[in-house]
């Protein structure tokens, strides 16, 4: 995971995914129910980590993107398993989804966004939109 120029110690990897109607919501057209499982690899400072996890489809266009955090627990580590749901949508056709990426750029932008003087400064990236196109290899 990064945050502007400096790399944290989370890795946070898909584990599986399957594309098909919500069991609360069957009507409403499919979703994409993710898995992941998130690993710390060294120590982690007490922040609370927000990744994207986008569905694309096989020419790397977003379909449905959701947001995810990640919180360090008291025990000071951030591992384990966790799922989250993509739509349903009623715009892009998320059976047409071929992968799930999970976006390595920390998306919360913290208590002093964009203001060099308190120490900060960084701004996060925007999560991406359904048709941007992502570059992935």
């Amino acid at each position: 995971m990064v945050r502007g120029a400096r790399t944290y110690p989370l890795t946070v990897g898909i584990t599986a995914w399957e594309v098909g109607p919500h069991p609360q919501a069957p009507d409403r057209g499919d979703t994409v129910h993710v898995s992941y499982r998130a690993t710390q690899t060294g120590m982690l400072p007490p922040v609370s980590v927000e990744l994207g996890v986008c569905a694309v489809d096989a020419a790397d266009t977003v379909l449905l993107c959701t947001t995810i955090a990640v919180q360090r627990a008291d025990t000071g580590t951030a591992t384990g398993d966790a799922d989250t749901w993509l739509g349903p949508a009623t715009g892009p056709d998320l059976a047409r989804t071929a992968r799930v990426l999970v976006l390595p750029d920390q998306l919360r932008p913290g208590p002093h966004a964009g203001d060099p003087k308190d120490g900060d400064g960084y701004l996060p990236p925007r999560l991406p939109l359904p048709g941007d196109q992502l570059r992935t290899r």
